[in-house]
């Protein structure tokens, strides 16, 4: 019987869940798809697309509509992308503040750090992170990697051509101070600068380093961004993997992609009503008291303990009596 060696660029890349960034083919916005009036304090953070947050540091002005969008880059060498997210500046900031900076941003748990495979206290190893970027405005940005638990930053610099996508790819290697706890907090923030004051803009790219009292985020030569109302910045394709080479990006099922965001953020199925969520319950106790009794599994388990929002429709919401809240499903009264 003849047999068949199968080679090895059959099974190239082929290391599922590879990805530490979730969501880096920006497919799901659970809380919508365009969120207009982003600024300090206003809409700030978390507002479109799912693990993708826009934040103002140091109460930085400006403000912008966040969106998905469907510009994307042609080239299909790293795999082909119908979504990006794009930060358009509607409320120009042309003076950055000395400690002020503008960043769209994801958090990586520490403990899928601490699992990765990735020898992070080796500097021989290495991880890849790799994207593709577009902006109107041209010039030198940065991605400012930031380890929380060994308080240790890593920036690298790139260049963007007016209206051209950029596929960016940074390797970055272990270092011995570096700190990945087994655990469901904070390990690693990754943020692509869009402006950084005169404090915070004296890295050096290339190596781990102690940010200090100075907390440099960015490269002296990073652009501010949101100088104009004329701006506008793309980003899609994003892949943090182990290894010193980006690879095509790992394109998940829309449903397998959902779950994973919802470990952090989840909407519940839409009702018949505008903007309307469902949760069934039961009167409680007969008595006439209005009182109402729910209970609702959710389908992943979440990160931590949610913080709950209850809405109404056409009239006021009694007390909340949280009788039973965790991370996989809760049951409550009012």
């Amino acid at each position: 019987m003849s047999q068949t060696k199968v080679e090895a660029p059959f099974v190239e890349n082929s290391r599922p869940f590879r990805n530490l960034i979730i969501n880096g083919d920006m497919q799901i916005a659970q809380r919508g798809t365009s969120q207009t009036g982003v600024a300090n304090n206003s809409n700030e953070g978390y507002n479109t697309l799912d693990r993708f947050a826009l934040n103002f540091y140091g109460n930085e002005g400006g403000a912008a509509t966040v969106s998905q969008d469907t510009t994307v880059p042609s080239d299909t060498t790293y795999g082909k992308f119908s979504k990006s997210i794009k930060i358009d500046v509607t409320t120009a900031d042309t003076s950055i503040g000395t400690t002020g900076s503008h960043a769209l941003q994801q958090n990586i748990e520490a403990s899928f750090l601490h699992h990765s495979g990735w020898d992070y206290t080796n500097s021989s190893s290495k991880i890849t992170l790799s994207f593709w970027a577009r902006s109107v405005k041209a010039g030198d940005y940065c991605v400012n990697l930031q380890a929380t638990d060994a308080t240790r930053y890593f920036v690298a610099q790139y260049t963007l051509v007016a209206n051209t996508w950029k596929h960016v790819e940074v390797v970055i290697p272990g270092n011995s101070d570096l700190v990945f706890n087994d655990d469901n907090g904070e390990g690693l923030q990754v943020r692509w600068m869009l402006s950084a004051g005169d404090d915070r803009d004296g890295a050096t790219a290339g190596s781990w380093y102690n940010p200090g009292s100075d907390y440099f985020q960015s490269t002296s030569s990073q652009v501010n961004f949101f100088d104009s109302t004329d701006n506008n910045f793309f980003l899609t394709g994003v892949q943090l993997e182990v290894g010193d080479a980006a690879t095509n990006f790992e394109h998940l099922p829309h449903d397998v992609q959902l779950q994973r965001c919802q470990r952090y953020y989840l909407q519940p199925a839409r009702g018949t009503l505008a903007g309307e969520r469902v949760i069934f319950g039961l009167t409680y106790g007969g008595d006439g008291s209005d009182n109402v009794f729910f209970t609702f599994d959710f389908p992943v388990q979440m990160r931590d303990t949610p913080a709950l929002v209850i809405g109404s429709s056409g009239g006021s919401v009694g007390s909340v009596d949280y009788t039973y809240l965790h991370r996989s499903g809760m049951q409550l009264y009012y």
